[in-house]
């Protein structure tokens, strides 16, 4: 066998086996994660939303804000347009659900990324001092808010996170997209949080201690930041809080109408993560079993090669299974027949990530700086795209 074939084996044996590594750490993280019970008072909360469009559902998706079973709490939504149509739907809020502090601001704050910038802004209305913020296509169970909070209760603790899947209403886009959620991030992200100090956030739901971020120099710290999540979760960690990664999931309702929309955001999300971890996402490619396994089929070939590719195949949608399974997430499973497909979409992700800088965002061209912060340089010209008398979001989550 030559050194070609020997190392591709190498690969795809390395590859297949951490599919099972995965469901280890699904495993492990919810088994301990749920032995942990926060106790304690739960003090007012305001929760931060930052709008931009109509979003896909968004009435539906900001109405589970005020169904929380929470004692106290208070919604900033933010926008940077008084004329932004989201606003029609905060004003339907209002009417619906009298009984809840429901704020509007209108207005931004400083830095090129203009969700943190909008959320500098927001926090002139803040009232209270543990924030909780989420992207504006999160959905959230009743036991959102008590569940976020619960662990801020110790003083050591700054900041709180969990996961979140996707889900894809509308058409073969948004499931697709769903899968490179549910299938790529959330069992990467579990394995992350074994191998490695847990030091970020994720974007979709955060919450965090006024004082926290008062000591990181609040939103304007990294305001000109492409990955604010990452870069709130790392300020908050560098200044002595633990973090928590929650054995909890939302949802994020997917808008992607055709597979150019879903290209672009993945990769935009390789591009942040190539800038945030770069030596792991260099590595990254050696656990990509439907890669590696395609590969044995030619490389060295024969009937060794397909057995690796049918064992690596084989490995990778088991692993997904059980760990879909674990979560309580049935639905996944009905397109894991897509699951090979997308593998392959994602090694090229893999190397699109390393074939620029420019990502496409909330309808701006950005170009990613090597530390991290964005600078605008042009802006996308898009439809927007209807679905059976939905009105779907701008491009901006």
């Amino acid at each position: 066998m030559s050194i070609l074939g020997a190392a591709v084996l190498a690969c795809a044996t390395v590859a297949t086996g951490f599919q099972f590594f995965q469901v280890a750490a699904a495993w492990r993280f919810l088994r301990r994660a749920r032995r942990g019970k926060w106790h304690g008072t739960l003090p007012p909360v305001t929760v931060l939303k930052p709008l931009k469009g109509p979003g896909v559902e968004l009435y539906e998706n900001l109405a589970t804000f005020c169904r929380q079973s929470y004692p106290s709490y208070q919604i900033v939504f933010g926008v940077a347009d008084a004329h932004d149509p989201a606003v029609a739907v905060v004003q339907r809020l209002r009417r619906d659900f009298p009984q809840h502090d429901i704020v509007l601001a209108v207005g931004s704050g400083r830095g090129t990324n203009r969700k943190v910038a909008n959320l500098e802004h927001m926090m002139a209305y803040a009232r209270h001092d543990v924030l909780v913020m989420s992207d504006s296509d999160i959905r959230v169970p009743p036991d959102y808010l008590r569940t976020m909070v619960g662990p801020l209760a110790d003083p050591a603790v700054g900041l709180t996170t969990c996961l979140y899947r996707g889900r894809g209403h509308f058409g073969l886009p948004s499931i697709i997209e769903s899968l490179f959620i549910n299938t790529d991030f959330v069992p990467n992200a579990l394995v992350a949080q074994w191998v490695q100090p847990f030091r970020y956030a994720f974007g979709a739901s955060i919450a965090v201690t006024r004082a926290a971020l008062e000591r990181i120099g609040g939103f304007a710290s990294f305001a000109d930041y492409l990955a604010d999540d990452y870069q709130l979760g790392r300020h908050v960690a560098d200044a002595g809080y633990r973090l928590v990664l929650l054995p909890f999931v939302v949802e994020t309702i997917l808008d992607s109408v055709t597979l150019r929309d879903v290209w672009r955001h993945q990769v935009r999300w390789a591009r942040t993560y190539r800038v945030c971890q770069p030596v792991g996402w260099f590595f990254s490619v050696v656990t990509h079993a439907t890669l590696w396994g395609l590969v044995a089929a030619v490389v060295p070939g024969g009937p060794v090669g397909w057995v690796v590719l049918a064992s690596a195949l084989t490995a990778r949608l088991f692993s997904l299974a059980a760990i879909m399974r674990l979560l309580g997430e049935p639905e996944t499973t009905r397109y894991l027949g897509l699951v090979p497909l997308k593998d392959l979409v994602t090694s090229a992700m893999w190397l699109a990530a390393f074939l620029g800088r420019r990502v496409v965002w909330s309808g701006q061209v950005f170009r990613v700086r090597r530390d991290g912060r964005i600078v605008p340089v042009g802006v996308v010209e898009a439809e927007a795209p209807v679905f059976a008398g939905e009105e779907l979001r701008a491009s901006g989550s």
